[in-house]
């Protein structure tokens, strides 16, 4: 822990959120505190992804970027496909986090984890952090919340749980190389989607959705492109996880609490798209959170809309979007007007 019971930025979590919150902090001149209550520092392990250009340059440190994408394959309920240009590459998501991390570190903040984040005085500024059954109170003059969908920070203030879909993951061989990552966006998938990601000589299908379907999901879905020669029969890997998918919190700012990435709701409510806001909303966050601990009391209502601003639209139509999704596994219909208008399920996902 660090020596001192005070900072002017208290970042809570260190995936992409928070990882960008401390490095855009930091590199404004605050004193950044970023605490995890993983054990270890990085994402998650075999778990391939997608992110577009504009994260690029976050993805230059060695072995990060897998392969390079040139677009997406929307596979739509009535049958038909729909190609979009979507320049960007697949990352090792582990090397990806790990990366923004010494980032982080090498801006000036200082980075704690197996960190629990166990109590909140909002109206003091304190924080309270567990280590190993020791407890320590941290006084902040700003705090970023970047701790996820569960966040304990939202919990601590009252706020409600944000809905949630599943996700599950496998990893396969790709026995047809190709440039292009494909979504299936169907009533198969009550409520969310299924997806390959090549990642080389192999690739990523997954499913996010309802729990109680998602493995049958998945399991159709590798068998019928495994039946079609595309990939290999065998599991390599798998994994599971949750995403928000009601968009928005209807505040992002409490104070001088700033909400980021999941923990915010900022992740695409009918793809689960959710590296790229990250990102995004975390050097924002980061940056107002500096700005304000140095006095500049409209950086806090500044970040708020410009979060809105940026992804409001996109994700309040998307959550639209998704209404017609929300229906028993194998029905037909609700998904053939994803496209109209030129929308892509995937490109929409990044609009900004």
């Amino acid at each position: 822990m660090a020596d001192t019971d005070e900072c002017d930025v208290l970042v809570v979590g260190l995936g992409p959120a928070g990882a960008a919150a401390a490095t855009a902090a930091a590199k404004a001149g605050a004193r950044v505190l970023a605490v995890e209550r993983r054990q270890s520092l990085g994402g998650v392990a075999n778990c391939p992804e997608f992110i577009p250009i504009p994260l690029g340059l976050h993805a230059r440190a060695d072995h990060v970027v897998i392969q390079s994408i040139v677009g997406t394959r929307n596979h739509l309920g009535d049958g038909t496909c729909a190609d979009s240009l979507l320049p960007g590459c697949v990352v090792n998501r582990d090397a990806f986090d790990r990366a923004l991390v010494d980032f982080s570190r090498a801006a000036g903040a200082q980075l704690r984890h197996d960190i629990v984040f166990a109590g909140l005085d909002a109206d003091h500024s304190e924080a309270t952090l567990n280590q190993n059954g020791r407890s320590r109170k941290m006084h902040y003059r700003a705090l970023v919340a970047a701790d996820g969908h569960a966040s304990s920070v939202a919990r601590l203030l009252g706020l409600p749980a944000l809905k949630k879909m599943y996700t599950r993951r496998y990893r396969v061989a790709l026995h047809v190389p190709q440039d292009a990552v494909d979504v299936w966006i169907s009533p198969r998938y009550p409520g969310g989607y299924g997806w390959l990601i090549p990642a080389g000589r192999e690739a990523i299908l997954g499913t996010g959705m309802e729990e109680r379907v998602a493995r049958e999901a998945l399991d159709a879905l590798h068998r019928q492109l495994a039946g079609a020669g595309l990939v290999g029969s065998e599991v390599l890997g798998q994994s599971a996880g949750a995403v928000p998918v009601e968009g928005l919190r209807e505040k992002l700012s409490f104070g001088n609490i700033l909400f980021a990435g999941d923990a915010g709701g900022l992740a695409h409510p009918l793809t689960g798209a959710g590296i790229h806001p990250a990102v995004v909303s975390g050097e924002a966050a980061g940056r107002a959170a500096a700005e304000w601990s140095v006095g500049h009391l409209g950086a806090l209502p500044a970040y708020e809309a410009k979060m809105r601003g940026q992804f409001g639209e996109t994700l309040a139509r998307a959550l639209k979007r998704r209404g017609p999704l929300e229906s028993p596994l194998g029905t037909d219909g609700g998904a053939s007007d994803l496209e109209a208008g030129g929308w892509s399920v995937v490109r929409g996902a990044f609009e900004q």
